[in-house]
């Protein structure tokens, strides 16, 4: 994200985005909160429902007061949550998480991300162009059904014709809750961090889980998250084709 892009006021759609998340988390934790905390939840909710028809009303003619009534509400969920035992963690950006990406490139043979896997013990490797961007991902099962389909050895494939450019990424200020949603929904296990398109690092399912299983270890939420999420990534899922056999 640019700086230009980081100094705009935010739309009406983040706006209504930003409300909806902290709705929605506070909806998933109402089991461990207090009568007194859903009490104030309730509260904070007839708010958040008044502001956002407001903004969808307003549109365009937004004025500095929304995006700071949006920033209190926020914050009063968050400080919510974290007052009466709910998971506030679930909010934190991504960028504490991530962790630096090693990379292959386009025109290197499948050796080259098969010995990246091997040394990193990993299952998938970002694919990046000599300028850094992103424009690929590449997993160990696709190697593998590059061996089989084509009958050559790595050496003589390249990573341009077996990775997926199919990719599912996020940024470094997206929020560890919206990461993990993304791996269910995709069934991934490692998510590519971009920032203005390049690769600045990478998380995966065990940098999910340590986060998940460490700040609040004795919150039921954090394991039934993890569980949710671990569950759906090991989910049977229909392919039409892999990018190996493609």
């Amino acid at each position: 994200m640019s700086t230009a892009e980081r100094n705009r006021p935010p739309s009406a759609k983040e706006l209504i985005h930003a409300l909806a998340t902290s709705r929605e988390r506070a909806r998933v934790q109402l089991h461990l909160l207090s009568l007194e905390a859903r009490d104030a939840w309730r509260e904070l909710e007839s708010k958040i429902d008044t502001l956002q028809s407001k903004i969808e009303h307003d549109g365009e003619r937004l004025g500095e007061s929304a995006t700071k009534k949006v920033r209190e509400l926020t914050s009063a969920v968050k400080d919510l949550l974290q007052r009466h035992g709910g998971v506030a963690e679930l909010s934190v950006p991504v960028a504490e998480l991530m962790h630096e990406a090693k990379s292959c490139r386009p025109e290197q043979p499948l050796t080259e991300p098969a010995r990246l896997m091997w040394e990193l013990d990993c299952g998938a490797v970002p694919v990046v162009d000599e300028a850094g961007t992103l424009v690929g991902m590449i997993t160990d099962r696709d190697i593998c059904m590059a061996a089989y389909t084509r009958g050559q050895p790595l050496s003589a494939l390249n990573v341009a014709s077996t990775m997926s450019t199919n990719l599912a990424v996020a940024s470094p200020q997206d929020s560890l809750e919206s990461v993990a949603q993304l791996m269910r929904q995709r069934q991934i296990r490692r998510v590519p961090i971009i920032d203005d398109g390049r690769l600045v690092g990478i998380v995966s399912l065990a940098d999910v889980a340590r986060r998940l299983e460490g700040e609040r270890s004795s919150t039921p939420l954090m394991s039934v998250e993890l569980a949710h999420t671990v569950s759906a990534i090991s989910s049977p899922h229909h392919e039409a084709t892999s990018a190996a056999a493609e």
